[in-house]
């Protein structure tokens, strides 16, 4: 990572002529130190995460693994919002719920196994989903056919899962979602660039 200020959700926000304050919902995929440095910055929203990550990360009732938190992220007492297992169907992934409930264009959808409560985040798009999957897998080729990843990267995703099996299972729902319904669901990852630059370009195409 560059670590570049401009790129902070906080700064981008004040570059479209908002205030921090404006910001009303802040949706996590998860609470991993890389995720959640951000939420400070906007004190008035709601923080809306799956109540199996509060439990991990905020008060411990599942001991974290060492290191994988930062306390000091939520020390200014947010106002959290949970999501459980009970939801709608969406693309066949159960668990699904929209934002306060009311929000059918915004979803949380969990997707666990990078962290007990990793959740994806749907945007409808007009007539098009875009799925935030955040850790479900790291490379954009995991979602191919034949998927692979890089050797380094792939034992770093190996090491940071919690629970390994049930994200390799998230990942092939993943897989099936793009190879039956690609052309109503974009599907993007938290850190892979290939991934953002076909976001990106993408939602250009799709605003033309």
């Amino acid at each position: 990572p560059r670590l570049d200020p401009a790129e902070t959700a906080v700064r981008q926000v004040k570059a479209l002529g908002f205030s921090p304050d404006d910001v009303r919902h802040v949706l996590l995929t998860h609470l991993d130190r890389d995720h959640a440095g951000g939420v400070p910055d906007f004190p008035m929203a709601k923080v809306h995460v799956h109540r199996k990550e509060y439990d991990m990360a905020v008060t411990h009732q599942v001991a974290p693994p060492i290191g994988r938190y930062i306390t000091a992220q939520w020390q200014h007492g947010p106002d959290w919002t949970f999501y459980g297992a009970d939801g709608e169907d969406w693309f066949g992934f159960k668990g699904v719920r929209a934002l306060g409930d009311r929000e059918p264009d915004i979803l949380m959808i969990p997707l666990p196994g990078h962290t007990l409560g990793h959740c994806g985040i749907a945007v409808r798009d007009k007539d098009r989903w875009l799925l935030h999957a955040g850790d479900a897998y790291f490379h954009h080729a995991q979602l191919d056919a034949r998927p692979r990843i890089p050797l380094v990267l792939g034992m770093f995703q190996r090491r940071a899962d919690m629970d390994r099996a049930t994200r390799i299972q998230n990942q092939e729902r993943l897989r099936q979602l793009k190879a039956a319904h690609g052309a109503d669901v974009m599907i993007v990852n938290s850190h892979d660039p290939v991934d953002y630059e076909t976001c990106r370009c993408g939602r250009h195409a799709l605003a033309a």
